[in-house]
């Protein structure tokens, strides 16, 4: 194997041809072009790995001859591979792979290594539509985010934190990258760089978290950093970046404080926002953008939330529904 390959972080029990090292190294530094971050295209190499293990394992010496059946053998041989951790395969795992083979092939196709695109006419998997299992109430986002001591600069940066998440909705790793200049208290705004997919985005704040965000960064901020520097909003007491560990340690711990039951994640944050949001009538449209959601309908999953309590209160209330729980 050549050192193009190594680097490009191939198995070495795979003694894949150089054209397709070459191809794939093209296609890579045209990612690095388009911007995309470092997680994506670490993230899209290892979705290649599979397709040159599948390659090689079939014997393709030229990519000219991979057809459309030979991409519809190689979502079948993926079907059937277990994952690293020896699991099964889910759709949206074989739908994210497939979607950089297909970019990958629409690259060759339009730099002139193929006439045509074999990929165009390949099928995603039908994803079954989950929901959050848990949401906060917000009676229990309440109790949560008044849990911590504010009287201590650590307790006082943490009810910080959780007032950032709730009113924002904001990614752990978008919060951990955030600097205290993309805080614009009198506007009332976050600005989130870097978001995923590379997307920046700005997010309406709370009055409260404002109120919290003013004091850390004038009087808490300084005195955890005591005269180190760093870019970053969130630091640790030693004046270093905040870690993901430290976040779902800070989210979990003050739940177990307010005595909430649910299994608590920066994540979960997220969730409830949306969820709380729409249940009091926010614009569908409105929320797809202050979470950076790339598509519409990945938004409206929070919408059977909703619908599930109308349900609920309509059973609950209506006179025929009661009528009916009365003679069970």
């Amino acid at each position: 194997m050549n050192d193009q390959a190594k680097n490009f972080g191939l198995p070495t029990v795979i003694q894949e041809p150089d054209f397709l090292t070459l191809l794939f190294e093209r296609y890579v530094q045209h990612t690095e072009l388009l911007s995309f971050s470092e997680r994506t295209i670490r993230t899209q190499r290892s979705y290649l790995r599979l397709l040159a293990a599948f390659l090689v394992e079939k014997d393709v010496v030229e990519i000219q001859t991979v057809t459309t059946t030979t991409l519809m053998d190689f979502q079948r041989w993926l079907y059937y591979r277990p994952t690293w951790r020896g699991g099964v395969r889910v759709a949206a795992s074989m739908n994210r792979t497939l979607s950089v083979v297909k970019s990958f092939f629409h690259f060759l196709k339009q730099e002139g290594y193929l006439a045509r695109d074999p990929s165009e006419d390949l099928e995603f998997a039908r994803e079954p539509q989950r929901l959050p299992r848990n949401i906060l109430t917000p009676q229990e986002a309440r109790k949560i985010i008044e849990a911590p001591d504010t009287s201590t600069h650590l307790g006082y940066r943490d009810r910080t934190i959780l007032e950032v998440l709730y009113a924002t909705g904001i990614r752990k790793l978008e919060l951990m990258n955030l600097t205290p200049e993309d805080v614009n208290l009198e506007e009332e705004l976050l600005r989130i760089n870097g978001g995923k997919g590379a997307k920046d985005r700005v997010a309406p704040l709370s009055r409260v978290a404002c109120s919290f965000l003013e004091s850390y960064i004038k009087g808490v901020r300084p005195e955890l950093l005591r005269e180190k520097q760093s870019s970053h909003l969130f630091v640790s007491l030693r004046g270093q970046a905040i870690s993901k560990n430290a976040l779902g340690e800070i989210v979990e711990k003050y739940a177990r404080r307010a005595g909430v039951k649910k299994h608590v994640t920066c994540h979960l944050w997220r969730h409830s926002c949306a969820t709380h949001l729409l249940k009091n009538n926010a614009n569908l449209r409105h929320v797809q953008e202050i979470l950076g959601h790339r598509s519409l309908a990945t938004t409206e999953r929070y919408l059977s939330l909703t619908i599930t309590d109308l349900k609920e209160a309509h059973r609950k209330c209506h006179p025929r529904e009661k009528g009916i729980a009365s003679r069970e």
